[in-house]
């Protein structure tokens, strides 16, 4: 008897979507290494975590709105917004940093509102609604810009844009795990985390039980967007000025991330805890593309198959 339990407890062990991604991580790092020993050394490593912690910032966003059974294609450009808006704002106001930030937060949170209550009142596919917010934002840029980006990051917020604790482990990191953490912690131990799982897995169900689904819906894609803005500003640190590039990897990489990590398309169900897992493989794999100098395309191409590999192996597993 004992040893039938046992061996059960070693299948769920092993068919757990969290262990697997973070065993997958484990495997690819040592992959990496023998295929191209040069992606572990101390530069490699240091942009690896740098990249990664900001896509994980993304993730954790990304991964409450898909557990909640939406998703938010608006994170790249709610991202490149907040930078082109608050590096020309910084500029042209030195002395107005933190209230620059907290206007940036609150046009994040707008944005998430406007995008909840598309998706639970209006009940938009949050597909079309997060494209035609998407689409406003980055028009928004250019009306913004004048065309021309321009503009510089406050000097405390480079600092802790660029900031490493040591050789390989950047302050944004360390804010990365503190907030998956704390991500961890409500989706796990509170009532709010449980009414995120309950809306997801069935909306219906999730009403006829007391909760309501809507505030919840509305919630999560403001979460969402207040995490977007809060990478964007960071990055805006670390690069110093507002720049096109970069921010258009955000959108599809947190899709990546959090599917990696074992998170389901409309079905609330995965952990997000493993898009930790998952924004590190996101970024090792890319970094090991551009060591083999594989273009753009080609980096973009492999993306897309990682997804549709992933959630390919989800559904044939029958979880």
């Amino acid at each position: 008897m004992d040893g039938f339990t046992s061996k059960q407890r070693l299948k769920e062990f092993a068919s757990n979507r969290t262990v697997l991604v973070y065993l997958a991580l484990a495997l690819f790092v040592m992959v990496a290494g023998l295929i191209m020993p040069r992606s572990l050394g101390s530069s490699s490593l240091q942009t690896i975590f740098r990249e990664a912690s900001l896509l994980g910032i993304v993730a954790l966003g990304q991964g409450i709105v898909m557990l909640s059974g939406g998703l938010d294609i608006s994170v790249g450009n709610m991202m490149f917004f907040v930078i082109v808006l608050g590096g020309n704002l910084m500029s042209r106001h030195p002395t107005m940093t933190v209230p620059i930030v907290l206007f940036c937060l609150l046009i994040g949170a707008v944005v998430g509102l406007v995008n909840g209550l598309g998706v639970a009142k209006l009940k938009i596919s949050s597909i079309i609604m997060t494209l035609a917010t998407s689409s406003i934002l980055y028009g928004g840029v250019y009306i913004f810009a004048g065309g021309s980006l321009s503009g510089s990051a406050d000097p405390t917020l480079q600092y802790i844009g660029k900031k490493m604790i040591s050789n390989f482990m950047p302050l944004t990191g360390v804010i990365w795990l503190i907030l998956a953490f704390m991500a961890i912690f409500v989706l796990y131990r509170t009532t709010f985390g449980r009414k995120i799982y309950a809306t997801g897995n069935n909306p219906q169900a999730a009403w006829l039980s007391g909760i309501n689904a809507e505030r919840v819906t509305v919630a999560s894609y403001v979460i969402c967007s207040l995490t977007a803005v809060f990478a964007g500003l960071l990055l805006l640190g670390y690069l110093g000025t507002p720049t096109l590039r970069f921010t258009d990897i955000y959108t599809m990489g947190s899709i990546a991330a959090v599917v990696l990590g074992g998170i389901e398309f409309f079905q609330g169900v995965g952990s997000i805890a493993g898009t930790i897992a998952g924004a590190f493989i996101v970024r090792f794999m890319f970094t090991l593309l551009v060591m083999f100098r594989v273009p753009e395309a080609g980096r973009m191409i492999a993306e897309g198959l990682l997804i549709i590999t992933i959630v390919a192996a989800y559904r044939l597993r029958g979880d």
